[in-house]
């Protein structure tokens, strides 16, 4: 007869740390600010997340800003008109909407302190689905390692929080969210009027129809995906 081996209790050990590393390889972070002033890059200015780990709860206060390791050093100076960059530690591997998020900092503080609370919030970039198929969503931002936008031109100078959001879509009604925030101030600004703000958290319902796409399945009475949040300002 013969004799099943058991595997070792290291090999067991082994099998699963391969496991969580295949898991966590699939998560990133917005970690890495990149502006015409900071050629290669900034961390210094983002508020850096704890891990790759996303967050769960839509409604959590600290979708803001995501669980970070403190305020940043230091504000990134961003001409209004200037192409800036969010870099990630690793590629958006799951597929999902993305945004970029302005927050007005209230007076009497600054990018270095605010929260983020309050109604202050305006959207100033998305990106959604670039194809469907019967079978498939494609969304842009899958397999990128870096998202680019233009800082409106008729943004008010002041100080900000600049926001990116990713939303992981893996299982239907069960998103995954990726956020970070950086601090900037904005100079030679343009004379537009921001609104209509938003709160964060608060700047789309659990229930959004954004949120609960099943993306193996095109239900054709959906019609056109529409990324969970406020329209876009355009100045």
């Amino acid at each position: 007869m013969t004799k099943l081996r058991t595997p070792s209790l290291g090999l067991a050990f082994l099998v699963l740390n391969l496991l969580s590393i295949q898991a966590v390889l699939a998560h990133y972070r917005f970690d890495t600010l990149i502006t015409p002033d900071l050629p290669t890059g900034s961390k210094s200015v983002i508020r850096q997340p704890h891990s790759w780990n996303p967050m769960l709860d839509s409604t959590s206060k600290n979708m803001t800003c995501n669980f970070h390791s403190g305020l940043a050093p230091e504000i990134a100076v961003i001409k209004a008109g200037s192409d800036i960059s969010f870099k990630l530690d690793n590629e958006i591997f799951h597929p999902g909407p993305g945004a970029l998020y302005l927050g007005a900092v209230p007076e009497g503080e600054s990018a270095g302190t605010w929260d983020g609370s309050g109604a202050r919030w305006v959207k100033i970039k998305d990106w959604g689905v670039r194809e469907y198929t019967p079978t498939f969503w494609y969304f842009e931002l899958t397999r990128t390692w870096q998202v680019n936008a233009t800082i409106p031109a008729a943004v008010p100078s002041g100080e900000y929080l600049l926001r990116a959001e990713h939303i992981g879509l893996i299982d239907p009604g069960k998103p995954q969210f990726y956020v970070s925030c950086a601090q900037v101030k904005i100079v030679d600004g343009g004379e537009g009027k921001l609104g209509p703000f938003v709160e964060i958290p608060g700047h789309f319902l659990p229930t959004d129809p954004g949120l609960q796409l099943n993306l193996l399945q095109h239900d054709l009475g959906m019609g056109p995906y529409r990324v969970p949040g406020p329209d876009p300002w355009e100045g």
